[in-house]
């Protein structure tokens, strides 16, 4: 039996390390490990094709989705912030020039 470069354990533990990355706000580790992840599921893909475990790539499948619906969370959540920082510039810049007049 040959020895394979990527199973699924790997992809699995690339996306735990992933949700580590992201849960710490480790943008540049997350950015590494997704570029990791793809290589690692094409190469698992490469090296299965069709003999590859549908079942497994299904819940991989799922825990990608998973991250990526935390992913757009944080980033809607992050959006909010800055619109609610640039409106309270706007309001103390709008009462300043009030005070003036």
């Amino acid at each position: 039996m040959s020895t394979h470069c990527c199973d699924v354990q790997r992809l699995h533990d690339d996306l735990a390390a992933l949700q580590d990355a992201i849960q710490n706000d480790d943008t540049a580790l997350a950015t590494q490990i997704m570029h990791s992840h793809d290589r690692h599921l094409r190469q698992y893909i490469a090296e299965r094709g069709q003999q590859a475990d549908l079942a497994s790539l299904r819940e991989l499948l799922a825990l990608q989705h998973s991250l990526s619906q935390d992913m757009l969370s944080r980033r809607d959540r992050a959006a909010a912030l800055m619109r609610g920082q640039r409106q309270s510039r706007h309001a103390a810049s709008a009462y300043q020039h009030a005070q003036v007049l």
